[in-house]
């Protein structure tokens, strides 16, 4: 189970590229890919494509559209809004990908090249996470102020906060104020 807990885990680095807590009213959080070279960097570092390999400003404006959108098929993310198929559809058809048989098992090989190739190897883990029946353990801070996206190590695998210490105690202590002003205003 580390290797799926693995990629889970690198999934949620790769949404957490735009990093969407809030540290004031109004903030648009944010965006760690400014460039294509930190793109390049981020792939790299995560061993999806060459050192050799490009990225183009395309490649950065294509992943920052598949990481919004494959962030709204996260199973609790309640901040995006519904999953938009047809547009994920599109963005899919991009990327074509040649199957390759072994005895145990079957693998998804990118046909790209450079940039648009780490994005596909990222499209191909997410394909085997979801397969493997484990994409639900990838979860969305449900605090509004935060939204960051974590592993789900629960044992049920319904965990509601990035941290208990943090959000899930805001969370919670907001509750009871809520339900002891309700108390006392009877």
């Amino acid at each position: 189970m580390t290797a799926e807990y693995d990629l889970l885990a690198l999934m949620a680095d790769f949404f957490n590229t735009h990093d969407r807590r809030m540290r004031y009213e109004g903030d648009p959080g944010i965006e760690h890919w400014s460039e294509p070279r930190r793109l390049y960097e981020w792939l790299l570092r995560h061993q999806l494509i060459a050192p050799s390999d490009t990225v183009s400003e395309e490649d950065l404006q294509l992943a920052r559209t598949l990481r919004d959108e494959l962030r709204r098929t996260i199973v609790n993310n309640n901040h995006y809004g519904p999953v938009q198929w047809d547009k994920l559809h599109e963005l899919m058809s991009l990327f074509p990908f040649r199957i390759v048989f072994e005895e145990q098992s079957a693998q998804l090989i990118p046909l790209q090249a450079n940039g648009r190739k780490g994005l596909a190897n990222i499209l191909a883990q997410m394909f085997d996470l979801r397969q493997a029946n484990l994409w639900h353990r990838l979860r969305v801070c449900t605090a509004k102020d935060c939204q960051w996206v974590f592993v789900d190590r629960s044992r049920p695998g319904t965990g509601r906060w990035c941290s208990m210490k943090a959000c899930g105690n805001r969370a919670k202590n907001k509750t009871f104020r809520e339900k002891r002003k309700s108390e006392d205003g009877r």
